[in-house]
């Protein structure tokens, strides 16, 4: 075993600059760490004593080290699961780590390393594994105590006690922590070591307050006052007393420790308060030993001794504007005395309201509430008085103590006595001067921009603001919610707004800088107020006087933040009041209209970010359609000078309002878009690299990585990659724009319909950079970029060549194992095949595009290859997949096959080589439907839409080739048994409720062609003809017919009501409808989201509405069947949605009637002869209704409705959305 010296000389070693002399110590470390007794040995290290003076400095680096070392390798993992570690050693290390850093001599920073790694070992161990745990603390605990009570004289002695009762305190923390998880822990265990532990947490808490008391006094003398030259303080004096700043707070070095003490000790009492209010404090004298042995005199002796003598030492002219948070931050003092404030908030939220509380604990609530909760409140409000005069300083405590406030003007007792008789002045004077402009705000607006407008409108996680809390404060006082509240407090609040805002507006017009932070405060009171305003009668004609008098005029205000504060007051009331007049609205847009162009970077940003909401109002077209040019320059410059998704989402906005006037610039904002964001992947990227890099450096040091110099910021990074996710969407919402546009203007046949196509080419680029494998797709644009590629195909006539090279990379992804998101690809790959198949059906791909050099093996594959393959892919891992995720597959099968069938209706079937591809394409698909439907697993219960998905894409081969698919099948012999299995799995009852219009549409098309076939084919006549008998005895059209004629019926009422008068409400389907939240930016986006998806048109409305009742049907026929079943639980995959394919344009049932007719007087045979019986003739009298019925439906649609098959058909729509949407 190595001894101290030569551990010395390694972690020396290890620490050297030299990398010979590192790596050989490493070496050496590696090679003694063999043996597990070397932890223990490490522990014995790094506590031993050292000389209390001239100690080196590597070798207190070495000790730091080799606690770094012991806390790394007891952290790494559980020692209970890995060998290395004995019994033997485990029993070593639990005797003697806790002891021995608990030593007074012990450095502070080896004494945190060794408390993290035993933390860890008490989440292994404790208790279970480690009973001699709290019997050590125990004994160290008590010795502490004693020495402390009897020493109070000897300083040495005091000291190493307090000392070593900071580490032991630390520790039992840490296992306050283990029995404040019910989980893990027994309610009996639980409560079984908080009737042990807290008795003696109160016993030494009401100790150690009296010595931290007692130690306050004896060091109450206040400084001297600093000497004066003729009247004036010296100079020189408050230099020297600045350098002394960190000392502010400092008494003497024993009352820090004693306060590290006393608040490690109130937070083990929170840690045992946190799950349940304790049994033993839920008695009256366990109460009062709280209240007022531990928390009261600790409040006492504050308020009385400590805070006046650190209002002395806190000099009002040396600091200049500092509010000192850092140096409170540092303060030992201040960290107990913000516990004190949180302990006191936490009693508060646990007992305030006794009829909330659990039964036991309601007599000690209500004891509490009647004896110690005003107290709390008025030592709590004392405490925000001593942050506000002379002048204004914010610690944790006072937001605790802010925070207290907020939550007892809820309580009756506590707002009577304490709240209402100093409402005003709480207002007035300590909250009303922090609503101000703060030197934090005025380092932000030269620093951080950015920042400083993200935290105007989002300020959640600005956890210690001032501001925040205090405008929480300032709503809650004015917010009248409870019986009690003074309801005419918010008129007095706003009544001294406005008494502000008229007094200082004008001085603040003249750039006078105090009359400008007034004037800010009024306004972000009134911002705050945006949804008081209206309740107190604050009419629309008050709101807009305000907004055109003072709010307005203050956008050219001399004082920058004064003009960006106008800006955001504006963006909230503008869209909710009914203006007098357009002129009275465009007056007030025409002042704040040149804060686009404002020469301070912030304003710039500001109105970027908020002035949507103003150019997007219908009063505002006529001011801003002529420069909307102008505008969208202004919001690339500012998204070029900052990463502000809310810059890019008003852009996006704006884009989408003002889409019939943008059309010819589509092309150049295309081109700007796409640029700026591979501007911002390129960043991503580098922060990326940058982050992998540096990872090394600040792995496993035990220090604070976010002080590391070298650690990128990942706050900063989630703005780049928020910034360009949005410019995805905004991309996606120009396009929707631009074709909404066309359409509107009918300007598609005049030539204009090319401009999608050649959005196209601009775009592929952006989606090439995302979806090849050189970038990737783990950035998380992945699914913003499948929106894009879906809704620029689905809005195009053709495919652009670019575009094309897209299917490489979606192979590659898949290949790469992105299997599990091949159901999000769904709807891209069926616009490829929806939008150009021929294209993608017979021309290779060195036809259509230039190939990536990665998939230079593809160049003589089809799309429809390769897309073939990406399935086979998923099929190989379907042991890995969800069932959702597989029924992409015979999707895109269907998808493939329907559109083959498509083009050769429009196309014929002349051509050769097309025949024999579509042949060859049609024999792949079949032969992989068929081993899945052949597999057994086909046949269980949870997967029974799954095979009825890949009998549909039999079904589709049949559309596609009649005569090679029933060949094909014969020679299998699974003909019949194909239409049997089909048969008996559609009549079950669960199955007809689950069945889409879709599917029954499908297998009567199929139906249809075969009986057509039979006549045409004389060979295949007699295997046809017992699957086609079969299917009229098998009675599965008819119960097919009464399904589908029900949706008919329906689909064609509502179709009637809504032309009889009920308006379409496009408002009502937007959800533009006003709402309190004003502009809101999350809002406004998921309204623009929610009108995109559903629409502009009153057939998706009505789709929407159909396939929502017939969820509604399914879901309640699935919730009876459950009740006879209790089997697992099936997954649906026959969406309703998810497909749109080439037959929904067709009259299927007048089709299957035709060819029935057709069949039947080509030849007398026993298909024929069951046609004319009975029963068929019933089947086909319901068909042939239905049929009418479909044909009014179809007229109604506005689409073709022929039943012959061979009649020209239209494209077919394809999907616009992501998750896939009917349209």
């Amino acid at each position: 075993m190595a001894g101290d010296e030569a551990l010395l000389h390694i972690f020396v070693g290890t620490l050297s600059a030299d990398k010979t002399t590192r790596e050989q110590a490493e070496a050496t470390l590696t090679h003694i760490s063999a043996d597990p007794r070397l932890i223990t040995r490490l522990i014995h290290f790094s506590c031993q004593e050292l000389p209390f003076h001239d100690v080196p400095a590597e070798m207190q680096q070495a000790l730091q080290a080799a606690s770094i070392r012991v806390r790394n390798v007891l952290g790494r993992s559980d020692w209970n699961r890995n060998p290395y570690f004995t019994e033997e050693t485990k029993s070593a290390v639990r005797e003697c780590i806790v002891p021995l850093q608990c030593g007074s001599h012990v450095p502070e920073l080896v004494r945190r390393q060794l408390l993290a790694a035993t933390q860890n070992l008490i989440c292994y161990d404790y208790p279970h594994r480690w009973p001699s745990l709290m019997p050590q603390l125990r004994r160290i605990l008590d010795e502490c105590g004693a020495h402390l009570c009897v020493l109070s004289d000897a300083s040495s002695s005091r000291e190493v006690a307090t000392l070593r009762l900071k580490g032991a305190l630390g520790i039992l923390r840490a296992c306050c922590k283990v029995y404040n998880n019910p989980i893990k822990i027994d309610a009996d265990d639980i409560e079984a070591f908080i009737d042990a532990f807290c008795p003696l947490l109160l016993s030494l808490t009401e100790m150690l307050v009296s010595v931290w008391a007692q130690e306050l006094l004896a060091q109450q003398t206040p400084p001297p006052p600093p000497p004066q030259l003729n009247g004036i303080p010296d100079p020189s004096f408050q230099f020297s007393t600045k350098r002394k700043e960190k000392c502010m707070f400092v008494l003497s070095l024993w009352h820090n420790e004693l306060s590290h003490c006393l608040r490690i000790a109130l937070k083990c009492i929170h840690s045992l308060t946190e799950a349940r209010w304790p049994r033993f404090l839920c008695d009256q004298p366990g109460m009062d030993r709280l209240c007022k042995g531990c928390l009261g005199q600790l409040l006492d002796a504050s308020h009385k001794t400590l805070l006046p003598l650190y209002r002395l030492r806190i000099l009002n002219s040396d600091c200049g504007d500092s509010n000192l948070f850092s140096l409170f931050h540092e303060s030992a003092v201040w960290k107990l005395l913000k516990w004190t404030q949180g302990m006191c908030l936490k009693m508060m939220q646990d007992l305030m309201f006794p009829k909330r509380c659990e039964r036991r604990a309601r007599a000690a609530a209500k004891y509490f509430c009647d004896h110690y909760l005003p107290g709390f409140v008025q030592h709590a409000l004392d405490l925000v008085r001593w942050h506000a005069t002379p002048r204004h300083l914010t610690s944790k405590a006072y937001i605790m103590s802010l925070e207290i406030l907020t939550m007892a003007v809820d309580g009756r007792e506590a707002y009577r006595s304490v709240i209402a008789p100093n409402a005003e002045e709480i207002f007035t004077s300590l909250i009303f001067p922090r609503l101000t402009f703060s030197a934090e705000d005025a380092e932000l607006w030269t620093s951080n921009p950015a920042e400083y407008v993200r935290l105007q409108t989002s300020p959640a996680g600005d956890l210690y603001s001032a501001k925040v809390v205090s405008s929480g404060l300032m709503l809650t006082l004015a917010a009248s919610s409870k019986p009690f509240h003074d309801a005419d407090f918010v008129h007095h609040v706003v009544q001294y707004v406005l008494e502000r805002l008229t007094t200082h507006a004008k001085a603040a017009a003249q750039g006078d800088m105090e009359a400008a932070r007034v004037v800010d405060a009024c306004l972000f009171a009134i911002y705050q107020f945006n949804k008081v305003l209206r309740s107190i009668g604050f009419g629309d004609d008050r709101v807009e006087w305000l907004l055109t008098n003072y709010v307005a005029p203050a956008a050219k205000y001399p004082v920058g933040f004064l003009r960006a504060r106008s800006i955001l007051v504006l963006s909230v009331f503008a869209s909710k009041i009914h203006w007098s007049s357009p002129q009275a609205f465009q007056f007030v847009l025409s002042e704040i209209l040149p804060l686009l162009q404002d020469p301070e970077m912030p304003v710039r940003m500001q109105a970027c970010a908020s002035i949507a909401s103003l150019i997007c109002h219908p009063h505002a077209r006529d001011v801003i359609a002529p420069c909307i040019s102008d505008v969208i320059q202004h919001y690339f410059y500012a998204m070029r000078l900052m990463d502000s998704e809310g810059v890019v989402r008003t852009l996006r906005r704006t884009i989408k309002h003002y889409r019939d006037v943008l059309s010819q610039w589509a092309l150049h904002l295309t081109e700007m878009l796409v640029q700026h964001f591979l501007h911002v992947l390129e960043r991503v990227l580098a922060e990326e690299v940058k982050d992998s890099e540096f990872t090394p450096f600040t792995d496993n040091t035990g220090g604070d990585a976010r002080l590391d110099p070298l650690v990128s910021d990942e706050d900063a990074v989630a703005d780049i990659i928020m910034t360009a996710d949005e410019v995805l969407e905004t991309l996606t919402t120009l396009v929707r724009a631009v074709s909404q546009q066309e359409v509107n203007s009918s300007s598609k046949a005049s030539g204009e319909g090319g401009l999608i196509l050649q959005m196209q080419e601009r775009i592929a680029p952006l989606l090439y950079v995302v979806l090849s494998r050189e970038k990737g797709s783990c950035l998380g644009f992945m699914d913003a970029s499948l929106m894009l590629l879906t809704t620029i195909l689905s809005l195009s006539s053709a495919v652009a060549s670019p575009m094309w090279r897209l299917l490489p990379c979606i192979h590659q992804l898949i290949v790469q194992g992105a299997v599990d998101y091949f159901y999000q690809m769904l709807p891209p790959l069926d616009n490829f095949v929806s939008v150009s198949p021929e294209q993608f059906l017979f021309f290779p791909m060195s036809d259509l595009c230039a190939v990536p050099e990665f998939a230079a093996n593809m160049a003589s594959m089809t799309p429809a290859q390769i897309v073939c393959m990406m399935c086979d892919t998923v099929m190989q891992s379907s042991h890995l997949l969800h069932l959702r995720d597989l029924s992409a597959v015979p999707k895109v099968y269907d998808s493939i096959l329907q559109n083959l069938w498509l083009f050769k209706q429009r196309e014929g079937g002349d051509n050769t080589t097309a025949t024999a591809m579509a042949d060859s394409l049609v024999e792949y698909i079949l032969q992989a439907a068929l081993r899945v439907l052949n597999d057994s697993s086909s046949q269980e219960k949870q997967r029974r839409t799954l095979t009825l998905l890949f009998a549909n894409n039999v079904l589709s081969a049949i559309l596609a080739s009649a005569a090679l698919t029933v060949r094909m099948l014969s020679s299998a012999g699974v003909l019949l048994p194909f239409f049997v299995h089909y048969i008996r799995l559609v009549q079950e009852e669960t199955m007809q409720v689950m069945l889409r219009s879709y599917d029954r549409r499908l297998f009567v098309m199929a139906i249809a062609t075969l009986a057509r076939l039979q006549t045409e084919q004389a060979e295949l006549a007699a295997s046809l003809e017992e699957v086609l008998c079969g299917v009229l005895e098998g009675e599965v059209l008819e119960k097919y017919s009464h399904r589908e004629g029900a949706m008919v019926i329906t689909e064609v009422g509502m179709r009637e009501s809504l032309s009889d008068g009920d308006a379409y409400d496009e408002e009502e389907w937007s959800g533009e409808t006003e709402s309190d939240s004003g502009d809101d930016d999350e809002m406004e986006d998921e309204e623009d989201e929610e009108e995109e998806a559903l629409g502009m048109e009153n057939d998706k409305c009505l789709q929407s509405l159909l396939h929502s009742a017939a969820d509604v049907l399914k879901r309640d026929a699935a919730a009876a069947d459950d009740g006879d079943d209790d089997e697992g639980e099936e997954d649906n995959l026959l969406d309703e949605t998810d497909f749109v394919a080439p037959i929904d344009a067709r009259n299927a049932w007048a089709f299957l009637l035709e060819s029935f007719r057709h069949a039947s007087a080509a030849a007398s045979t026993r298909f024929c002869q069951l046609v004319g019986d009975a029963n068929s003739q019933r089947q086909l009298q319901s068909i042939m209704q239905l049929s009418d019925a479909v044909e009014q439906l179809l007229a109604a649609r506005g689409r073709p409705n022929a039943a012959d098959p061979h009649s020209p058909l239209p494209h077919p729509p394809v999907r616009e959305k992501l998750k896939p949407h009917f349209l």
